[in-house]
C-alpha cells in the first residue's frame, strides 16, 4: 500500500491571532479541548498522526505531550515561538528557535525530537541548511503549489494590513518544487515531506481546503492522488477541532477558514477524511520513515 502522513500543527488561538496581526494574551484551549478531540479521532481511525508543537508551552504542558507520545503519536517542532515571517530571521535568531525548540521539547517527551516545520510554510535554502545543522533528519514545510501565494494574499487581507507576507520570491520558488518526499539541502542530508498536492495544477490537499473550496473540488484533488498512488501528507490544524461560538473563543479568530462552522461537521469532516485515509493508504509518521521502521 502506499503510504501516508497525518499531521497536525497545534497553534494556539493566540498565534493564529498573531498570524493576522492581533495581539492577545495566550489561550490554551486549543490543547485543553481540540487535542484531546483530536486523540479521539485520531484512536477511531486507528492511526497515528505527527504533532507539530510549539515549544514555547512545552513544559507547562508535559503531562498532555508525554500522553500523545505515550500513544504512539510523533513528536516534532514548530519552532519554539511560531514568529512570522520566518525564513527571514537572523542566523542566530534561527538557530535558537531551531535548537532550543528541539530541546524543549525532547525533555518534555523523552525521545528524540527528528523533524520540524516552520511557520507559515516559510523556509528558503538557508533556513533549510539551518535545520539540517541544527541536527533534525526532516522538514515538513514545503507547500510546492501556485495556491501558496494565493493564500498568503488572503491571509494579509482578512488581517487588513496588520500582518506581514512570508515574500513572494521565496514562495515562487517553492511552488514548483519536487511533489513527494525528497532529499533536500547542500549534501542531501534531510528528508524534505511537501505537504500533499494534486497532479498538473497542484491544487495543496490540506483540510483548510474544505472550507475554501466546493467538495467536489476537495473530493477531486484527494482521488487524484489516490488514483496515482502517490505518498499522501495531510496536514490539519487542532483548531480545526474548535468552534468561535460554542468554545468561547476571541471572535476575531473567526476570519480563520471554518471557525464558523458548527463544532459537530467539523469533526465529522475529519473523522472522514482520517477514516478513508486509514482506509486506502498504509499511515505512517514522518518519524517512523527516515528511522527506518
Amino acid at each position: 500500500m502506499t503510504v501516508a502522513y497525518v499531521s497536525v500543527d497545534v497553534d494556539p488561538v493566540d498565534v493564529h491571532l498573531n498570524g493576522y496581526g492581533f495581539q492577545r494574551p495566550p489561550c490554551d484551549k486549543a490543547y485543553e479541548l481540540a487535542v484531546p478531540r483530536i486523540l479521539d479521532v485520531l484512536d477511531e481511525a486507528d492511526l497515528r498522526a505527527t504533532f507539530f508543537v510549539i515549544a514555547r508551552d512545552a513544559e507547562r504542558l508535559a503531562p498532555l505531550w508525554r500522553d500523545v507520545a505515550a500513544r504512539g503519536h510523533e513528536i516534532a517542532s514548530h519552532s519554539l515561538t511560531h514568529p512570522l515571517p520566518f525564513a527571514v530571521l537572523g542566523a542566530e535568531a534561527l538557530r535558537h528557535e531551531l535548537r532550543e525548540s528541539r530541546e524543549r521539547l525532547e525533555a518534555v517527551v523523552g525521545r528524540p525530537v527528528v523533524g520540524f516545520r516552520a511557520p507559515g510554510w516559510d523556509v528558503d535554502a538557508d533556513t533549510i541548511e539551518a535545520i539540517a545543522a541544527t541536527g533534525y533528519r526532516y522538514d515538513a514545510s514545503v507547500m510546492p503549489s501556485p495556491a501558496y501565494l494565493a493564500g498568503d494574499v488572503l491571509r494579509r487581507l482578512l488581517a487588513r494590513g496588520g500582518a506581514q507576507g512570508t515574500g513572494f520570491m521565496r514562495a515562487a520558488r517553492r511552488a514548483f518544487s519536487p511533489r513527494g518526499p525528497h532529499r533536500t539541502g547542500c549534501d542531501h542530508a534531510l528528508w524534505e515531506f511537501p505537504v500533499a498536492t494534486s497532479p498538473l495544477v497542484r491544487l495543496p490537499l490540506t483540510h483548510t481546503l474544505w472550507y475554501l473550496m466546493p467538495a467536489a473540488v476537495c473530493r477531486g484533488t484527494y482521488n487524484a492522488i489516490v488514483r496515482r498512488r502517490e505518498p499522501l501528507s495531510y496536514q490539519f490544524h487542532a483548531v480545526d477541532l474548535l468552534s468561535v461560538d460554542e468554545d468561547g473563543l476571541d471572535e476575531r479568530i473567526g476570519r480563520h477558514p471554518g471557525m464558523r462552522w458548527p463544532l459537530a461537521r467539523k469533526r465529522d469532516l475529519l473523522a472522514h477524511m482520517l477514516r478513508d485515509i486509514a482506509g486506502r493508504f498504509r499511515v505512517r509518521t514522518f518519524a517512523e520513515s527516515v528511522n527506518g521502521g
